[in-house]
């Protein structure tokens, strides 16, 4: 698919007088356009969501996030990269300053284009399985630890794998009651991909954690928790990607505790009145 600002500029004068201010702060607004919701970006432009949502389709998008994804390359093309570059020189305070200004920016990005319905159901489905499975390689084998140890924390009883051949073995296992969750940040580890996929043909409800879509990982998966983390500046060593995975992990954990509570609660009132 071409360029979304090749688009605009392609189908500029065919889009409506109100379609045009939105596409019009977009060029301008690059930077600004991938950290705003719908409505904020309709505000921004002083029209409504449903105008936003049809200058999307009129270039071919299905969504507004599906939009905002496709700008993060341009953004990063144009030289006004989200992340600011910390480099290896610097005084201490301009080091802080730049490392705040990424966090901010990459957590409200991730935060901004979460799904909050995906996130609901998500939470359900963690409750109500029978078997939970966690599978990260590498970095992701980190992320996988914490969120097994989180629902732990819940009463929930999860496993989480990092060996390859383990993966292999366990998959076959699953069934319709069982949900598993993949982590990779490129969305092409191999033997996250290759799990999900033969999980999600068993039935299983898989979840996929990553930073791209489409990718081969949230192409074979029910749901997917996408993080916003541009181009890394600082290398491969950067445990940038995991800020946001745990950032969305944070709220399905938050959405869990809810979800629980809520039903304690009604359990307690239906006792006192039985």
């Amino acid at each position: 698919m071409k360029s979304p600002l090749y688009l605009i500029n392609k189908r500029f004068n065919t889009l409506r007088k109100s379609e045009r201010r939105v596409a019009e702060f977009v060029q301008k607004h690059l930077d600004e356009a991938v950290l705003l919701t719908t409505q904020g970006l309709a505000n921004r432009c002083e029209t409504s969501d449903a105008t936003v949502i049809r200058f999307c389709r009129s270039l071919g998008y299905k969504t507004f996030n599906e939009f905002k994804t496709a700008l993060v390359p341009e953004l990063l093309h144009s030289g006004e990269s989200i992340l600011k570059g910390i480099g290896e020189k610097g005084e201490p305070e301009k080091i802080k300053e730049t490392f705040l200004h990424n966090v901010h920016h990459q957590i409200d990005s991730t935060v901004i284009n979460l799904n909050f319905d995906d996130l609901k159901e998500i939470a359900r489905q963690i409750i109500e399985a029978k078997r939970i499975i966690i599978i990260g390689i590498g970095g992701a084998a980190g992320v996988a630890y914490i969120l097994n140890d989180s629902l732990s924390g819940l009463g929930i009883y999860s496993n989480y794998i990092n060996d390859r051949s383990i993966i292999q073995n366990i998959i076959p296992t699953l069934n319709s009651s069982d949900v598993i969750i993949g982590i990779s940040h490129s969305g092409e580890t191999e033997e996250i991909v290759s799990a999900i996929k033969v999980a999600h043909e068993y039935g299983s409800v898989t979840i996929a954690l990553t930073n791209f879509s489409p990718s081969p990982l949230s192409n074979n998966s029910k749901y997917t928790l996408l993080t916003s983390v541009p181009n890394n500046l600082l290398g491969s060593f950067s445990c940038q990607s995991r800020i946001s995975q745990l950032t969305l992990l944070e709220l399905v954990l938050i959405e869990i505790k809810k979800q629980l509570s809520k039903a304690s609660n009604k359990n307690s009132s239906q006792d006192k009145h039985t």
